[in-house]
């Protein structure tokens, strides 16, 4: 039941929802969207952290409900009133997924995109990850594509929910700013893209190979599809064959490789610096 609070620094005086049982209805939904099958029936996730909530906001993000620690002190007129449930620590530990639980999570609608919305521009530039199941990994890999200006991720193969909410984090408010789609057959990435116009298909792979290059000596002024593998197997021969070219970031021969967001970014910002240029 709602009632009015007392007025406060940064609140008005409205009446103001409050929620105090962890049995009540809207928490055990919210809560349920922990679990991928949850979120893949109710097209819903959740945004953790004020900063995501802001951003999630200004992009026009659809939100259903915002829970705010009572005793925080967040601006709630800077959000939708309607929305807001006030609730206690308990609560938010019950609903959040991280150890600290943050003063305000959201619940919000997952953005849909298409295959098409990669191909707006004249000149894409196109993420391939094949497998991947590190929500930290995909995280950052989107969040460094966005400000790198890429135009998009296609993910195939047996990847992690990008509504994960590690990989929601990860992104850093990013995951809803580019397009991200899913196709699980690997064998027809490339002529999925290239139905949208000719590109060129590079694949990072470890070891020597004729087809091979150093990542700096390529030119990605050219529509361009990198191909990335999992963290543990790399990238598979399904994908591997469907490339122009394979791709060679070079390092200390005492090292076996590096982590896949930090090879990921060392090629998306050559491309970046390039385009630049």
């Amino acid at each position: 039941m709602a009632r009015k609070l007392p007025e406060a620094g940064n609140r008005v005086s409205l009446l103001m929802q409050q929620i105090t049982s962890l049995q009540n209805p809207i928490i055990k939904e919210t809560t349920a969207l922990h679990q991928k099958k949850n979120r893949a029936a109710t097209g819903m996730f959740l945004i953790e952290g004020l900063k995501g909530v802001e951003e999630a906001l200004s992009w026009g993000l659809e939100i259903k409900n915002i829970f705010i620690d009572r005793s925080s002190k967040i601006n709630s007129l800077n959000l939708p009133e309607e929305k807001i449930y006030f609730v206690d620590e308990k609560i938010l530990k019950k609903i959040s997924t991280t150890e600290t639980p943050p003063e305000i999570v959201a619940v919000a609608y997952q953005k849909k995109f298409v295959l098409e919305d990669l191909f707006k521009e004249k000149n894409p530039l196109i993420i391939v990850l094949e497998n991947i199941k590190d929500a930290g990994n995909l995280g950052t890999i989107i969040r460094t594509a966005k400000a790198a200006n890429f135009s998009g991720i296609v993910l195939t193969g047996e990847c992690i929910d990008i509504y994960n909410p590690k990989v929601v984090r990860s992104s850093a408010a990013n995951l809803w700013k580019i397009p991200v789609v899913s196709f699980e057959k690997i064998e027809n990435v490339r002529q999925e893209i290239e139905k949208y116009g000719h590109f060129q298909f590079l694949a990072t792979k470890v070891g020597d190979d004729k087809k091979q290059a150093l990542y700096h000596e390529i030119d990605y002024k050219q529509p361009t599809a990198i191909l990335f593998g999992s963290e543990a197997e790399g990238i598979s021969d399904k994908l591997a064959n469907q490339a122009d070219k394979f791709v060679k970031i070079p390092m200390n021969e005492e090292v076996e490789s590096l982590n896949l967001s930090i090879s990921a970014g060392i090629i998306m910002y050559e491309a970046f610096k390039q385009r630049l240029t």
